[in-house]
C-alpha cells in the first residue's frame, strides 16, 4: 500500500488544477480499463454461444432458409 499512501501525500500537496488533470486522468483509465474487461466478457460469450450445440443448429437453420432466397437471385 506504499504506492496508495504516497500518492495521497502527493494529492495532499498539489495545487487544484493538478489534482483535476490527475483525477481526469485516473478516471479516464479506470473507464478504459472496464470497457476492456467488458470487451473480453463479451468475446467469452460470443465464443461459448459459437459453440453451443442448440445455437449452432439455429444458424444452420437459418442458413437454410436464406439459401432458398439466394438460389432465387433476391439476394
Amino acid at each position: 500500500m506504499k504506492e496508495k499512501e504516497q500518492l495521497l501525500k502527493e494529492i495532499e500537496q498539489a495545487p487544484d488544477y493538478l489534482i483535476e488533470e490527475v483525477l481526469n486522468f485516473l478516471l479516464l483509465t479506470k473507464n478504459n480499463s472496464k470497457k476492456q474487461t467488458n470487451q473480453a466478457s463479451l468475446e467469452k460469450q460470443l465464443q461459448a454461444m459459437a459453440e453451443d450445440p442448440e445455437i449452432q443448429t439455429e444458424i444452420t437453420n437459418i442458413e437454410r432458409e436464406f439459401l432458398i432466397t439466394e438460389i432465387d437471385g433476391l439476394n
